[in-house]
Parts: structure tokens; sequence; C-alpha cells
């Protein structure tokens, strides 16, 4: 004895029409809208980016997002040591730019400040595009989680400039 489920039985070819509504059916596409194939890339007629084109991001592929009181945060990013603070534009200093300047960006396990953002201006453009060029050189020692160095990003710190003198 055997068993028949309902795909078993054959069915008549049933055609129905439909009615036609306007809004309803399927969408006319013009042949413009058509999907075509792609064209093979033809890597001889392809141009090099310009050395002088930075990269997008230089995020470090693992991180930890920055907050001040993190769990098993043993010590914080700070500046090394090591690195100097900006030097006065000394244009900046003629106009008597003053103000504070501020960055944010990720600490790499290297120590290097990467994907750099003004997060706050001084005001003064030669001041900020100073503060902007040092982050990017300066040397940093990484966050420490449990006594490991660790990535973080959206670290910021701020530089007050003022003219001596005053």
């Amino acid at each position: 004895m055997g068993f028949a489920g309902c795909s078993a039985i054959p069915l008549p070819d049933i055609s129905i029409p439909m009615p036609t509504l306007p809004g309803f059916g399927p969408p006319e596409i013009p042949a413009a809208m058509e999907p075509r194939p792609l064209a093979p890339l033809e890597t001889s007629a392809a141009q090099p980016a310009p050395a002088s084109v930075a990269p997008v991001s230089d995020k470090p592929v693992f991180f930890v997002q920055w907050k001040p009181n993190m769990p098993g945060l043993t010590r914080r990013p700070r500046i090394a040591p090591s690195s100097t603070l900006p030097e006065y534009p000394e244009a900046a200093r003629r106009a008597d730019d003053e103000g504070v300047s501020g960055v944010e960006g990720c600490v790499t396990v290297e120590g290097r400040l990467v994907d750099v953002k003004l997060s706050k201006s001084s005001g003064s453009v030669t001041l900020d595009s100073a503060t902007l060029a040092w982050a990017r050189i300066a040397k940093f020692e990484p966050a420490e989680f449990n006594g490991q160095p660790m990535a973080v990003c959206g670290y910021g710190l701020e530089h007050e400039w003022r003219v001596e003198g005053d």
C-alpha cells in the first residue's frame, strides 16, 4: 500500500487572465535601465593612484572605542616623553592668533595617532592645521588593558595656543 502526496497528482494547466488595473502588474522598465554585463576590466589602461593621495583611513583593524573609565584599563594613552609639543606657527604669532585646537583619532599599539580629525577649532586655520600636522607625527604611548597594549579609537586631546608675553 502506498501513499501519494498532493504533488503526485497531476493538475491541468489552468490559465486565468488577471485583470489589469493602473499601478498593478509588472513595472515597465525602460531599456536603458535593463541590467547588462560589465565589460572586462582593462588593467593596462588603469592609472595608478598618485603617491600623494593618502589612504581613506588608517584606522586599526582591531581597536577598542575610547572611554575614560573603561574596565581593565591599566594605562591611558598619552604623549610619549620623547615627543615635543607643536611649534607656534610664525604667521599665527605675528597675527596674535590664540585658541584651543582639539584633535581626535586612533592611538595604535605602535604609538601613532591615525585617522586624525579636528574635533575643536581654535578659530585660526593656521593653528588648527599646525595641530593636525603635529598630531600625525607625534609619538604616543598606547593604552593598556590588564597590562597589554591595545589600540583605542575616539581618543581626543586639545592643545592651547597662547602667544607668550601678553
